[in-house]
């Protein structure tokens, strides 16, 4: 059994597939659904103790097909939890006839276990999901924040093109200063805008690096924590189960230690890397992150992606990173807590997934999840303040904070109208008044407020002024804009086929596709289908009818079901299938016929091919050797047809033998 805690080094999904959330979910969901699948298994079976000898076998023959159906999703047979679950289910087979006294005890120690851990672990699963689109919806908001500066960039263009224009038009005197104010006010308007979108694009850019290189790749070794504790949680419960069978009697002994030998070979680590080698190539190969974001510039004012260092802009600025700043001193203690509590977490979810019995490992997983949930919002949040911060100070230089004194400015609700100290209209109702100086401004002029806080009412407030500046040529080109789709689609390919308890054997080379089923007793009667055109398959349910099998005879297994399908079996080499009503004509109903027609009936049959037996209810064969076919004959089961040779009695596959 592979150890958690060893030191083999664990496959990282979110370091070998990026950028793959629904693979790495559905895999953690088609594990967790072993939990609850289990225990319904075990439940059932506890309840067929009256008949289990005949009901057992049948009922575990079919949670075995269900399992593979899925098995494809965890590895395939080639996975340790497969090869492990396999023998196990075998052994259960074998042992139906011992369960009677230990069925309670199974129910209540095992079944009932598997329900209540699926349950939970399907509910942190879910809630992690729901994690992933709220981190998807933390990275859009940086995207909508940008766009809405964008948008609000492009109407200061407008706007200030339209000033442009009236002052162009404006008349000699007063109307020419009124326009040229205008302009002037309109032109700082856009340049702040300019500045915020600036901002805002980079905060995108750094919302999504941060998420793509850091918070998507541990989400992804999240769900790989969540599958291997849900598989580890699964080998500890079949491990009691399989214990509880070892207690029954003596004669189970030899089986249940086969069982116990079959959980000995899950390797959590091991089917993890195969399923990374088996996506690596394809999403690994020429996986690219998502282009950064750029400065689009307003389709009627030409210019760069350049700040504005003018003292306005300046003071924006300032403020900006001031309130960034005062932001980074709050989370930047709490990103530590939440580290250290991580790493405390991630250390008790490695004891307790060595030893369940030390506690509450689902309870634990779930804290993890929490914890690392929230530390991921935090150092989002840490990285965009940080970017803008960087970006000011790379823009300003010494005159990003040198000689500051920025005010405290608080929300204050202001029952006699005062003025704004920087646009001197009134504010009445909310606004924000600085704690030492007692300034009064509005929320929306806050950030235009030099950082001059003397301590006393008004010290330090420069009022803007409007500044003279030329129309913007048309420097820069237009900045390319890049539309990235962000979401990734997982195809999953849909069906799967069976796999029955009594297989069907082609003979050698043969190109068709095994049929099965549990083997049914013989019938009284076989009803019979002339094929009258020939039909391609469509499915692997389907069978195929040649030209030449036109006119032919074929053997009813089912009529038609009431969809226009009909379930006949070939009786040449037992291959079944489904095929359209109206492609054949159903007769009367005959007794089952001789070796020969492929029914049943006692005679001599010749080998065909050698067969080595892979059951102990199969016979040999060697290829020329003479047999004698029973009353039961082609009957026996789909496919096979039983025979005696030497004094026994046992099955061969019916496409080995020919009628002598």
């Amino acid at each position: 059994m592979h150890e958690p805690g060893s030191q083999r080094s664990m496959a990282s999904y979110g370091a070998s597939l990026p950028d793959s959330v629904p693979l790495v979910h559905q895999r953690a969901q088609t594990h967790l659904a072993l939990l609850p699948s289990f225990s319904t298994f075990l439940r059932d079976l506890t309840q067929l103790e009256r008949d289990f000898s005949a009901k057992a076998s049948a009922h575990i023959g079919s949670f075995r097909l269900a399992i593979a159906r899925s098995s494809h999703e965890r590895g395939g047979d080639s996975a340790s939890l497969e090869t492990a679950l396999g023998g196990v289910l075998e052994q259960c087979d074998l042992q139906a006839r011992e369960v009677g006294e230990c069925a309670e005890r199974v129910q209540r120690e095992v079944s009932a276990k598997l329900d209540e851990v699926g349950r939970r672990m399907g509910d942190v699963g879910k809630k992690h999901h729901a994690f992933y689109g709220k981190l998807m919806s933390q990275r859009d908001k940086a995207y909508e924040t940008r766009d809405r500066s964008r948008s609000a960039y492009f109407s200061a263009c407008d706007s200030l093109e339209s000033a442009r224009q009236k002052k162009a038009g404006a008349k000699e005197g007063r109307d020419t200063d009124k326009a040229q104010r205008a302009y002037d006010s309109a032109y700082e308007t856009m340049l702040l805008a300019k500045d915020q979108y600036l901002l805002d694009l980079d905060s995108a850019n750094v919302a999504k690096q941060r998420v793509y290189e850091v918070h998507l790749p541990s989400l992804h070794d999240d769900f790989q924590l969540l599958e291997a504790s849900a598989v580890r949680q699964l080998e500890a419960l079949l491990a009691r189960m399989v214990t509880l069978h070892h207690e029954s009697g003596e004669r189970t002994r030899a089986c249940v230690q086969k069982a116990q030998d079959a959980l000995q070979l899950v390797d959590v680590d091991a089917d993890q890397q195969a399923f990374v080698d088996a996506h690596t190539r394809t999403l690994s190969a020429a996986y690219e992150h998502p282009p950064d974001l750029v400065f689009e510039e307003s389709p009627v004012w030409h210019d760069t992606d350049e700040f504005d260092t003018s003292p306005t802009a300046q003071t924006y600025l300032q403020n900006v990173k001031a309130k960034a700043e005062t932001r980074l001193a709050e989370v930047a203690p709490a990103i530590e807590s939440k580290k250290r509590e991580v790493s405390g977490l991630k250390n008790l979810v490695d004891a307790y997934s060595r030893d369940a019995a030390l506690g509450d490992t689902v309870g634990v997983v779930e804290n993890l999840f929490n914890v690392s949930h929230e530390t991921t919002l935090l150092e989002l949040q840490q990285s965009e303040l940080r970017a803008s911060v960087e970006l000011i100070d790379e823009t300003l230089g010494d005159s990003a904070s040198t000689g500051l004194r920025p005010h405290d400015f608080k929300p204050s609700s202001f029952v006699t109208p005062s003025t704004c100290a920087v646009c001197e209209s009134s504010v009445w109702g909310k606004g924000l008044s600085c704690k030492k100086c007692s300034m009064a401004v509005h929320a929306k002029c806050e950030l235009k407020v030099p950082a001059g806080c003397a301590a006393r009412p008004g010290a330090g407030v420069v009022r803007a002024k409007s500044k003279k500046a030329g129309a913007a040529a048309g420097a820069g080109g237009a900045a390319g804009s890049s539309t990235t789709s962000l979401a990734r689609t997982t195809s999953s390919a849909s069906g799967s086929s069976s796999l029955p308890p009594r297989r069907a054997v082609p003979p050698p080379g043969s190109n068709a596709s095994p049929s099965a089923s549990s083997r049914t007793s013989s019938s009284a009667t076989l009803q019979h289908a002339t094929v009258l055109y020939p039909y391609a398959a469509s499915s692997s349910y389907e069978l195929t009818l040649d030209a030449a099998d036109v006119g032919s005879s074929l053997e009813v297994v089912e009529p038609e079901d009431g969809n226009g399908w009909v379930k006949v079996r070939v009786p040449q080499d037992g291959r079944v299938g489904l095929v359209p009503g109206s492609y054949v004509e159903i007769g009367a109903a005959a007794a089952g016929g001789g070796a020969a027609a492929g029914g049943s009936g006692p005679g001599t049959v010749t080998a065909l091919y050698d067969y080595a037996p892979q059951t102990a209810d199969e016979l040999a064969l060697e290829e020329g050797e003479q047999l004698s076919l029973t009353a039961t004959g082609f009957a026996a089961a789909e496919g096979w047809a039983e025979v005696s040779k030497d004094g026994r009695t046992g099955l061969v596959p019916a496409a080995y033998i020919q009628a002598a």
